[in-house]
């Protein structure tokens, strides 16, 4: 059960033009943000949503059953700005369920679904209304900047990704660029999109770890017919140590990155766009999976002595997603995933099981060899 929390009746909004003039008017974007434990990160994504220089949009924070105070820090903002509402579950039912809620209390014509520890530049909505107002696209795709955060909070480093393709894109041209996106890491996010909601009604979040957005998206694209991209990086990614979810252990990380790599397959099939550059591009993204999950094979938490690690690696040899894409799998992310392409179509359970190995003693090291080889795309 969900709870939608107003601030009173509908009354005039902040000094904003371009505002709705009350919460009864349906408003251009649906901005959804899923709050759970991120009482430290939120204020500052408020401001950067309530500084927007595009102003015509509504809010919709989810509180995921979140035991901090998070909740209150959104009803006090509530209570000067009526494009601001607060949804509640009564418990903890994870980031796509928090998603799905936001979506069914959506209005607007457009959505975006920003992440709460993130930042966002003030000019980001308003840019993205200027391309829609000339395109009608179904989606309008942007970049982020990915900062880097020590234990301590410290930033220390960043980097900007923009979409490999730029301006509007549809049929073929479209769906060609899916892959350049993949291969950029851009195609998996939620938060770098805005989504037209007509598109949506059909489509919800489903609540399965690390891959929900590129289902989401993959199910979202699989029909669109018009995008946008943008040649830009509004959206400030957050990478805490030991923070965001990619950090921990997932004792399911080679499944849901093989369903990830065959729904990716899937798509480019039922597009007619299956040829060999195709299968060797997800063959090199397939095989840097396969080579973290042999790492993490090595983990104590993965609950694998030598026997279970070489019976995984005969039963990933026997797999048809294997025997398809790997063995014309040619690296696009460098030497290192180059070398491991090269053990994996040696087929060596031994071979693979000594790769494992030598990248799980690489990591507990702390070398700067292991980060090389994350950023292998």
């Amino acid at each position: 059960m969900d709870t939608l929390i107003r601030a009173g009746a509908p009354r005039v909004c902040r000094n904003d033009p371009n505002a709705a003039a009350t919460t009864s008017v349906a408003p251009f974007f649906s901005i959804i943000m899923p709050s759970y434990g991120v009482e430290r990160y939120i204020e500052a994504a408020l401001d950067d949503v309530q500084a927007q220089t595009f102003g015509d949009w509504e809010l919709i924070v989810v509180d995921d059953g979140s035991p901090d105070n998070a909740a209150q820090l959104v009803r006090e903002r509530m209570a000067a700005d009526c494009r601001i509402r607060l949804v509640r579950h009564d418990a903890n039912r994870g980031l796509s369920a928090a998603r799905n809620t936001g979506l069914s209390h959506a209005r607007g014509a457009y959505v975006w679904i920003p992440d709460p520890d993130d930042r966002y530049d003030r000019t980001l909505l308003a840019r993205v209304h200027a391309v829609l107002t000339d395109t009608a696209a179904d989606a309008v795709v942007f970049g982020c900047t990915e900062e880097y955060f020590d234990a301590k909070g410290n930033l220390t480093g960043s980097r900007s990704i923009v979409p490999p393709v730029s301006g509007v894109a549809s049929g073929d041209a479209l769906h060609r660029s899916v892959l350049d996106l993949e291969e950029a890491t851009l195609y998996g996010y939620a938060w770098n999109k805005v989504y037209r909601r007509s598109e949506l009604s059909d489509l919800a979040f489903e609540t399965v770890p690390l891959i929900e957005d590129i289902l989401f998206n993959i199910a979202f694209f699989q029909n669109a017919s018009v995008c946008v991209f943008l040649d830009d990086a509004p959206y400030r990614y957050a990478k805490r140590l030991n923070a965001n979810l990619t950090n921990k252990f997932v004792p399911e990380y080679y499944q849901v990155h093989r369903r990830r790599i065959e729904a990716l397959f899937n798509q480019q099939r039922a597009w007619g766009l299956d040829n060999q550059e195709v299968r060797s591009r997800l063959g090199s993204l397939y095989g840097r999976f396969i080579m973290s999950a042999l790492e993490r094979n090595c983990d104590s938490r993965a609950h694998l002595d030598r026997a279970g690690r070489i019976a995984w690696c005969r039963s990933l040899f026997a797999d048809p997603l294997f025997l398809t894409l790997i063995p014309g799998a040619t690296s696009r992310g460098g030497k290192v995933l180059s070398l491991g392409l090269a053990v994996l179509k040696t087929r060596s359970v031994l071979a693979c099981c000594a790769l494992g190995r030598l990248i799980h003693l690489v990591r507990g090291s702390g070398s700067r060899m292991y980060a090389q080889l994350k950023m292998q795309r």
